[in-house]
């Protein structure tokens, strides 16, 4: 899913791009404990690694991370 910028980063000052880069990575690490959660219920539901993977986008490798931590 894109999502459409609503804001042209040529116009933000210096500032304004660094707080746009701090929520941005707020959202991120949010985003992804989500992620990581929702793959742990699933995985624990009998889904598998390899449609995991697929489902969240990532690697095999970052399920097998995830559900380790």
């Amino acid at each position: 899913m894109m999502i459409p910028a609503a804001y042209d980063l040529q116009e933000q000052s210096l500032e304004q791009l660094a707080d746009l880069r701090v929520w941005q990575l707020e959202r991120v690490e949010k985003v992804t404990a989500e992620l990581r959660s929702r793959v742990r219920e699933q995985y624990l539901q009998g889904a598998t690694i390899k449609a995991l993977a697929k489902k969240a986008g990532v690697t095999r490798r970052t399920i097998y991370a995830w559900l380790s931590e």
